[in-house]
């Protein structure tokens, strides 16, 4: 796949995820930074700023699905499958399907979230310059 494609692909994926109107759960500051700076804002909940059992049970009080964009490191791994199972237990759907398509585009590249709007920087440079 050539950078052009690949660069379709992923801002296929933040389009989706920036019209669908869902919460997304993220790791930390740095992720929310680098979503906010590729024009994805709204609610984000914080894997990081309380235990996942607590923050399965807030989510589940006012929501009923939720983006996971956690990383794509084996950290990231642990994060997403825990919480997964916390907000299956509470009702709430777990959307991972976004995160899983990034993760397919750019884990040889990149390893987490808060790379993503660098990344995809890097990518629009590369086509305007005609690189593939």
């Amino acid at each position: 796949m050539d950078h052009e494609e690949r660069l379709e692909k992923i801002e296929t994926i933040l389009d989706e995820i920036r019209n669908s109107g869902l919460p997304i759960l993220v790791e930390g500051d740095k992720d929310r930074a680098s979503l906010n700076e590729l024009g994805i804002y709204g609610e984000m909940f914080f894997a990081s700023r309380h235990s996942l059992i607590s923050l399965a049970e807030k989510i589940s009080e006012t929501q009923s699905e939720v983006i996971i964009l956690t990383d794509w490191d084996r950290r990231g791994d642990k994060l997403a499958g825990r919480i997964t199972a916390y907000l299956r237990s509470m009702g709430v759907i777990p959307n991972n399907s976004h995160r899983n398509m990034l993760k397919a585009l750019v884990k040889k590249e990149i390893k987490d979230v808060e790379s993503l709007n660098k990344y995809v920087e890097k990518l629009r440079n590369k086509k305007g310059k005609g690189f593939n």
